[in-house]
């Protein structure tokens, strides 16, 4: 039986702004591996599209060529099949050179002539699996680091009390 003066040993609760912390920490580490899943499934999409898609001859109205890579990205016009007029954009690397007014090749959905893909030109799905890849890597690491330090803390303090 429990004395009523007896002390019970309970754990310390967690305060709201130690619960905010944890999950503003479990945000941060799933942003890298959602952004590396979101990335990959707009590749694909677009690699099927290359793969299966209409083509038609498309031409290049607009190139923002500034110094970011995020940035640097050509508007291309094209005509589907049913005589409707669109617009898509794409990446550019920084080995291409493209001129407002050239012709490129694009590939388009069929059933929805809005969803196409400028072949040759990267799909924006490669920059978000990069950014994913960079975060989980960041945050990964400093996980790793900090998790270490902890257990070498604990280690040096079982040893001070040994000793």
């Amino acid at each position: 039986m429990i004395s009523p003066n007896a002390t019970v040993n309970r754990k310390p609760k967690m305060s709201p702004g130690a619960w905010v912390s944890l999950a503003i920490t479990a945000l941060v580490l799933c942003l890298g591996p959602v952004l590396i899943v979101v990335g990959t499934l707009l590749v694909d999409a677009d690699d099927e599209l290359a793969r299966s898609g209409e083509r038609t001859v498309g031409l290049i109205v607009d190139f923002d060529d500034v110094r970011k890579a995020s940035a640097r990205d050509i508007r291309v016009e094209y005509q589907s099949a049913d005589g409707f007029v669109y617009y898509t954009s794409a990446a550019v690397d920084h080995d291409q050179h493209p001129v407002v007014g050239e012709e490129v090749t694009v590939a388009y959905q069929e059933s929805d002539p809005g969803n196409a893909t400028v072949l040759g030109y990267e799909s924006d799905g490669v920059s978000l699996r990069g950014m994913g890849v960079l975060l989980t890597a960041l945050f990964g690491g400093i996980g790793v680091f900090v998790l270490i330090s902890k257990l070498l803390g604990k280690r040096k303090d079982r040893r001070k009390r040994t000793d």
